[in-house]
């Protein structure tokens, strides 16, 4: 596909988006979780109403059977993005540590080192959605319209540049969209919808399938080029390896529906 082809092409992939996002595989739904938390600006933390860095919350929602965030997209609780992961619910603890089931059983023993602090906990409260009974015609929020911002032509250079920690990867039989969201939140001129940003790359070889991390690795002193290799997991890496190392999760979405 060329430049314009691409760009099409991941409209159409994204023109379903309606501010939900489905991931099937728990074990890439829980390392999002982990990480949304250590993103960068303190706006998300707020966003996500953590209050320390040694605890998050995580909803389950025993009515629809699923795992649940809400982040807020543009700073405006008008335009709620919704990530959800359909699953029966793995134990019935409020509070989850380090050796909770939610962790052993999906997380490698390097990854719970590496990604849960020493008094860590995730607090798993069962909360029911009821905030669409409080819309109307008149008060609902309005819908964001997907928007292509920028078209990378480069995995490696959308990851170095925005220094992402996680990626989104929407699967198809012609190409793969790996795509992460701006926070911007843009009124539309001509209508009374809104548009949200995504930043997009078209695996057209879909490289990105069926692996957990990409990882991009600084050259050594004799060189300035920078490395990308994918990985299934993590279990060992010494510390100069770690810090000369990023990590971006894979997170393929199973659908834009809402649950």
């Amino acid at each position: 596909m060329d430049y314009s082809e691409k760009y099409t092409y991941a409209v159409e992939m994204l023109s379903s988006f309606k501010n939900y996002l489905e991931v099937k595989d728990f074990r890439k739904f829980l390392l999002l979780i982990l990480n949304l938390e250590s993103m960068g600006p303190e706006a998300m933390l707020k966003q996500l109403g953590m209050g320390s860095k040694g605890k998050t919350i995580l909803p389950y929602n025993p009515e629809k059977k699923m795992y649940f965030t809400k982040v807020m997209s543009g700073f405006s609780l008008n335009h709620q993005l919704t990530i959800y992961s359909p699953i029966e619910r793995i134990n019935t603890k409020f509070v989850n540590k380090s050796n909770s089931e939610l962790f052993t059983k999906y997380l490698t023993e390097f990854e719970r080192k590496k990604l849960l602090p020493g008094k860590f906990m995730l607090i798993n409260p069962e909360v029911i959605d009821q905030s669409h009974k409080a819309l109307s015609e008149k008060n609902s929020p309005k819908i964001s319209t997907p928007g292509i911002e920028s078209l990378y032509l480069n995995l490696r250079e959308l990851i170095a540049t925005q220094n992402i920690k996680f990626i989104f990867l929407l699967e198809a039989d012609k190409a793969d969209i790996a795509f992460i969201m701006n926070m911007n939140v843009e009124p539309s001129h001509d209508s009374e919808n809104s548009i949200q940003y995504f930043d997009v790359y078209v695996d057209e070889k879909k490289e990105m399938r069926d692996h957990t991390f990409i990882r991009m690795k600084n050259g050594d002193s004799d060189s300035d080029e920078i490395t990308m290799e994918f990985l299934d997991e993590i279990k060992d890496m010494s510390h100069s390896d770690l810090f000369d190392s990023h990590f971006t999760i894979i997170v393929p979405i199973s659908s834009m529906d809402m649950p």
